[in-house]
């Protein structure tokens, strides 16, 4: 017989990670995630039994939540980048009025 993990809690959290969308609660359940897959093999630790197929998955579940992280790390760092050079355009925009007015300035 089979075993049914599917009803612990860090299956929940875990599948509620890999479906967010967004990024601002993305981080939070793959830390929820993590941390209900540690208590779990905390207690798989003290229970008789392998439990073979619920450590495979919680292994799959790790790698998966990894890979998020780093594509979650990988859209934060294009996010800032981004903003940078938003930021480099728009004062360079500004530059051009800022030289005329301390021209002016020295000029007087």
């Amino acid at each position: 017989m089979g075993e049914n993990y599917n009803e612990e809690s860090w299956v929940g959290l875990y599948n509620a990670a890999l479906i967010e969308l967004e990024h601002a609660r993305l981080c939070g359940l793959i830390r929820d995630a993590r941390a209900a897959i540690v208590a779990r093999v905390e207690k798989l630790e003290g229970m008789p039994g392998l439990h073979d197929e619920e450590r495979r998955a919680i292994a799959d579940a790790l790698v998966s939540l990894r890979f998020l992280e780093q594509e979650e790390a990988r859209a934060n760092a294009e996010k800032q980048r981004h903003a940078v050079e938003r930021s480099l355009e728009r004062l360079r925009s500004v530059t051009p009025a800022i030289l005329k007015t301390q021209d002016e300035e020295n000029q007087e």
